[in-house]
């Protein structure tokens, strides 16, 4: 007969089979140990056996049965047992899975108050994450849900759970995400990565978010190779809420992508596996995705009636951000029909997402917002106006889209899913301004040094003119969006100075380039250099300065790893990093040197010799002088072979 320890084993393996997202060979073990500990006659162990077993039914989406268990996990643990916290955590899952989050914010907090009392690390953790993604997020409470996880992540490293560590990485991920905050999504998709499990819960929602980012960023081949994985992933573990979210991406990829069609199906299946697990939450989730679908296919009957629903759904549970986001297309699809019902609902749409903190949210929507909002500034009536008065003013103190920018090679902009056309950028010099900015210190200039450096020969009337045509070219580049009148986020012009303003989490090519440098990190240095500095204004002087330390940097980086490539036998590498150094600089004695090298090492003997004669003649014809003593020897000793 099994003893409790074998029992034990059977609940780990259970656990472990669940967290890998095996739900079948997880439900097998947790009925076994039950049968097994039932028979044993001792109740904690079968409580701690049930609870397995109920957490692998909820992975399914079956919260009624998951309830049952819970209820008689109660009747057989005692007051200040691990198991019965571990069955209130369950029943708050199961609440906030049918959409009673008071019910669910009850169990949960009594479990982890009972956690605290007891010193149940483990339940601690899962408690608090369930209060920071089931509880906080689904109510746009974002700084309270990343504080929450963050507690709760604290704890997982510090008292050796690291297997816990994937779920406040994931909700945080998720949460920087919503808001629009790319870098520090990124940041915790990486240190999710390192701990979860593969085919688990955890890399469906990796790859999930992380195909998400790649869409806003423009780069549709991954962001569809992430969301097949994504889709894959659930369709190997099953689990409810892997299926979702991968259905609800492949929605908006193929909305992405234009054919409405299948974003419409895809958004239905969503719908349809919601509506079976009965949590209303994602219901109301899917409904808005098929409404961003009947909406492509000029549907707006059934669009209304989607967004509708969604809000029905989402009132009553006060899931904030949400129904900010329904209430706002459902305005615009109002507004557009010119109904009379759009001011009323757009009065308590700019309300919500004002008292929500959700200004990033018209950011994200900017497209269908902006107008909604200029055209409020124009109505006739009073509390249309003062309630996208509030909403600009509000915008206005919010962090715009993060920029990045890739000056060598040629201009590359990108802000969120939008990428800048360069040509835009040569509209009434606004690149030569935006490069200008760039490298000023502080990125900020007087209206004097930036027309003396981009227009010296001009009278000041002529020059004012020509600057102010450069920045509202400018401004317009960076958010084409933005209607006429709203002052821009990215330029700030004031008290005769114009001052660029990069966002947090914005990145820019040439200061990453410098840092490596700095940092002696070679490889990835050379990686971030593209070519010249803003090649598009060679002639000006502007920027020669930069190019030529960008340059000078990138010629060191080369020889640098040219060494390393000759010490690990690399001579081709090698030999392509001198080529590049002289297709710079001819007569760069340095890299003749380890190029002659390099073709010793390929057993080129003839290349080498003739690398030095091109240097030889290169520095007698533009200079005047003969090679470095060190390399004449050198070539002496080649000869004589």
């Amino acid at each position: 007969m099994e003893t409790a320890a074998d029992i034990s084993r059977i609940i780990d393996k259970s656990r472990e089979l669940e967290r890998s997202g095996e739900i079948a060979g997880s439900l097998r073990l947790a009925s076994q140990a039950c049968a097994l500990a039932h028979a044993h006659s001792d109740p904690e162990l079968e409580a701690v056996a049930l609870n397995a077993l109920t957490y692998a039914h909820i992975r399914l989406g079956h919260y009624m049965q998951a309830q049952r268990f819970c209820q008689k996990v109660l009747t057989l643990a005692g007051d200040e047992s691990p198991a019965r916290v571990d069955a209130l955590l369950n029943l708050g899952i199961c609440a906030g899975e049918t959409d009673d989050l008071e019910t669910l914010y009850t169990f949960t907090q009594q479990a982890v108050d009972l956690s605290r009392q007891i010193g149940y690390d483990r339940a601690l953790v899962r408690g608090l994450h369930s209060l920071a993604c089931t509880v906080y997020v689904p109510r746009g409470q974002f700084d309270l849900a990343l504080a929450v996880d963050d507690e709760a992540l604290h704890i997982a490293q510090k008292r050796d759970l690291a297997e816990l560590a994937w779920g406040p990485l994931t909700t945080m991920s998720y949460a920087y995400w919503l808001q629009g905050q790319p870098a520090l999504a990124q940041a915790s998709l990486q240190e999710l990565q390192q701990v979860m499990l593969p085919g688990s819960l955890a890399e469906g929602y990796w790859s999930y978010i992380q195909a998400n980012l790649a869409l806003e960023h423009g780069d549709m081949e991954a962001a569809k190779a992430l969301f097949e994985r994504t889709h894959s992933t659930a369709e190997a573990n099953g689990i409810a809420e892997n299926l979702f979210i991968a259905r609800m991406g492949m929605s908006r990829l193929n909305r992405a992508l234009g054919d409405a069609p299948t974003a419409k199906s895809w958004a239905e299946e969503a719908l349809a596996g919601a509506e079976q697990s009965g949590y209303q939450h994602f219901q109301a989730l899917a409904h808005i995705e098929r409404a961003r679908a009947a909406c492509l296919l000029e549907d707006l009957h059934a669009a209304e009636a989607d967004l509708r629903a969604a809000i029905a759904l989402l009132q009553p549970q006060r899931l904030e951000f949400d129904l900010a986001k329904a209430e706002l297309l459902l305005t615009v699809l109002l507004h557009q029909q010119h109904l009379p019902e759009a001011r009323v609902l757009w009065q308590e749409t700019a309300t919500r997402i004002v008292q929500g903190g959700f200004a990033f949210l018209i950011d994200q929507e900017r497209q269908l917002a902006y107008p909604l909002i200029n055209d409020g500034l124009k109505s006739s009536d009073a509390r249309v106006v003062e309630a996208s008065n509030t909403l600009m003013e509000y915008l206005q103190r919010a962090q715009p889209m993060p920029l990045e920018i890739k000056t060598m090679g040629g201009w590359h902009i990108q802000c969120g899913e939008h990428q800048i056309d360069d040509t835009t950028l040569k509209t009434r010099r606004a690149g030569e301004l935006l490069g200008l900015l760039l490298i000023a210190p502080g990125r900020s200039l007087s209206h004097e040094q930036i027309s003396e450096s981009l227009c010296p020969n001009k009278d000041p009337s002529s020059a004012q003119a020509l600057l102010h045509q450069a920045s509202s070219a400018l401004r317009r580049a960076l958010e084409p969006d933005l209607p006429e009148k709203f002052p821009s986020r990215y330029l700030r012009v004031e008290e005769g100075r114009i001052a660029l303003v990069l966002p947090p989490g914005s990145e820019l090519d040439y200061e990453l380039f410098e840092r490596y440098i700095k940092q002696a990190n070679w490889e990835s240095a050379l990686a971030i250099y593209q070519g010249d500095f803003l090649p598009e204004y060679r002639y000006a002087d502007w920027c020669a300065a930069q190019r030529e330390w960008l340059r000078q940097d990138y010629q060191t980086a080369l020889l640098m790893m040219a060494r390393r490539w000759l010490a690990e036998d690399r001579f081709r590498d090698a030999l392509e990093a001198c080529h590049k150094v002289l297709a710079i600089e001819p007569w760069q004695e340095k890299a003749v040197l380890l190029g002659m090298q390099a073709f010793i090492g390929i057993g080129n003997i003839a290349g080498a010799l003739r690398l030095y004669q091109t240097l030889e003649k290169t520095l007698q014809e533009e200079l005047g002088v003969k090679p470095q003593a060190e390399l004449q020897a050198y070539y002496q000793t080649l000869l004589n072979k």
